[in-house]
């Protein structure tokens, strides 16, 4: 497990500055003071009837990866109590299904624009983004980033490939990143799967990994939220908490019973996410929501220095091998403070005029 991270920086976002918030995306990045509502550009609109029925199957099959990628993984172990051969012939199709190379299909992530009709327990906003990328800014597709137990899941894993993600290890993603792609990673990792719950606005405090990464890479921080993100699913780690009486505060996040303290420390063993989860008639079928993204300007490692340096033709910041750790912090607060302004700036807009974003 990593080392606890001191949150001492966060206390500087006290509520007797709530009214001192400052504007975190702007025109002058082209970002608009308004939500746009997202139109698909491959899609008629309205669906007809043959796409809304599309939409709503991929809808549910693609989350449901998340269940039978483990259970075809776990088959074997169970085929062998009754027929050994079974268990070796389906241990063959795992081991195929999870190590077989799979190639970026950049076709695929345009279906998502079927899905615009509305890390979460399930980042089916990473889907979306998908999609919105490919339509408005398809030079800046990049790359998404996962744990190994996620890229070894039968199945799941072609889906995610497809979408050009791979293993969030730190050789990968320098790799990728000094050949100039960009990386688009849900910072909270697996450890903010158990702080989703309809209702509330938790996240995992900021990493400092990511910053030490931006440094290194030269690479500039785009502060993203997704309001409506946890609404998507119910999981059995959080059910029943999201009360009034606990919505937006710390009270209310993280595993409120058993099952869910269990399966957060399966989850840390494993280091990869596994809860249980449903939406609609209690199927993986993700509930229709209101769902807004919203970007912040960007942020640059080291103030002033960008185009000092590229990566695979790509204009960076200047790159600092070995940042230290006074370094570390000040990106790491800028970040922070950018992602609560950017909070602020649009929660009216997106129907939440009173929630609050909690780092825990």
């Amino acid at each position: 497990m990593p080392p606890e991270q001191d949150h001492s920086w966060l206390s500087q976002h006290d509520e007797s500055n709530e009214s001192k918030f400052k504007l975190a995306a702007t025109e002058k990045f082209g970002r608009s003071q308004n939500l746009i509502k997202a139109i698909p550009s491959r899609y008629p609109s309205p669906l007809p009837f043959h796409l809304r029925l599309v939409a709503r199957v991929t809808a549910l099959l693609v989350p449901t990866l998340f269940y039978i990628g483990p259970a075809m993984l776990s088959a074997p172990l169970f085929l062998l109590m009754i027929s050994p051969r079974a268990a070796l012939a389906t241990l063959s199709v795992d081991l195929v299904l999870a190590y077989y190379p799979v190639k970026e299909w950049p076709f695929f992530r345009q279906y998502f624009q079927l899905w615009r009709k509305p890390h979460g327990v399930i980042p089916i906003h990473g889907y979306l983004w998908c999609a919105f990328c490919d339509q408005h800014f398809p030079n800046r597709y990049g790359f998404g980033a996962l744990t190994d137990v996620a890229m070894r899941l039968p199945l799941l894993r072609h889906v995610m490939s497809w979408l050009s993600s791979t293993s969030a290890t730190k050789s990968n993603l320098m790799k990728k990143m000094n050949a100039g792609t960009n990386l688009f990673i849900l910072p909270g990792g697996v450890s903010e799967i158990f702080l989703a719950c309809p209702g509330v606005h938790v996240i995992k405090a900021p990493r400092r990994g990511l910053m030490k990464l931006a440094l290194q890479t030269g690479a500039v921080l785009v502060p993203t939220y997704v309001f409506g993100a946890n609404e998507f699913f119910n999981q059995s780690a959080t059910y029943g908490s999201s009360s009034k009486n606990k919505r937006n505060t710390k009270d209310g996040a993280g595993p409120t019973n058993l099952i869910g303290k269990i399966q957060r420390r399966i989850s840390r063993t494993v280091r990869g996410g596994f809860t249980l989860f449903w939406g609609q008639y209690g199927l993986p079928l993700p509930y229709e929501v209101n769902c807004s993204m919203v970007l912040g300007d960007p942020i640059e490692p080291v103030p002033g220095t960008i185009g000092q340096e590229s990566s695979g033709g790509k204009m960076t910041c200047r790159k600092i091998e070995a940042p230290s750790e006074k370094q570390i912090d000040e990106l790491l607060y800028r970040y922070t403070d950018a992602l609560v302004c950017l909070f602020e700036q649009y929660k009216a807009q997106a129907g939440v005029p009173d929630a609050q974003l909690t780092f825990e």
